[in-house]
């Protein structure tokens, strides 16, 4: 239904790694899913995005909305890789 992407950088040690933000929306039940090696603080993404959407006069969407971070075999943590930028 919906895809967006954008890009961010993940440290590992001091260099940094680029890594692909995409967010796929689609029909079914209401549910936020992020995958690719996400820490605690990036499950706590989905309340700033909620909040960031709804902030900027959109709605929130009653569909399936999946994130995914790539490469998968990085680890990835910290608010950076918000998909908050998506929002209009």
């Amino acid at each position: 239904m919906g895809f967006a992407r954008t890009c961010s950088v993940a440290l590992v040690g001091v260099e940094g790694v680029a890594v692909e933000v995409q967010a796929d929306l689609e029909p079914g039940l209401a549910a936020f899913t992020l995958v690719g090696l996400p820490d605690k603080s990036l499950f706590e993404s989905r309340d700033r995005v909620r909040a960031a959407i709804v902030n900027s006069g959109e709605t929130w969407p009653q569909k399936k909305l999946t994130v995914g971070l790539s490469p998968a075999s990085v680890p990835k943590g910290g608010s950076g890789f918000d998909v908050s930028r998506l929002a209009k």
